[in-house]
């Protein structure tokens, strides 16, 4: 069984760690893609875990989250501390509409 990485602010890691998930504190960009790209090279990790407002900078600067040819890591992007705004539910929304070439409609209820 593969290992799970999260990345991210000092509150997130330190509540992932005691859980037993190998975690670690990001300052800057430049370091998590440093340490993302790292964690994306090991055969170890099958799952990354991102909140959502360090995705949506990596997003913009066109950071890749997968070596070419592999199906792993997964990637998670859960809510920070400070809420969802919704990015990854938007990224996933439009890959599934240019999969099956139809701009889907969200429906409630």
């Amino acid at each position: 069984m593969g290992r799970a990485v999260f990345f991210g602010d000092d509150y997130l890691a330190v509540a992932f760690r005691l859980i037993g998930v190998e975690s670690y504190t990001v300052y800057d960009l430049i370091e998590a893609e440093k340490r993302i790209g790292e964690a994306i090279e090991r055969e170890d990790v099958d799952l990354l875990i991102l909140p959502e407002s360090l995705y949506i900078k990596l997003v913009g600067r066109h950071f890749r989250f997968r070596k070419e040819g592999r199906d792993k890591p997964v990637l998670l992007v859960i809510p920070g501390l400070e809420g969802s705004v919704g990015k990854r539910t938007e990224d996933l929304y439009n890959l599934i509409s240019q999969a099956v070439g139809v701009r889907l409609e969200l429906g409630k209820g």
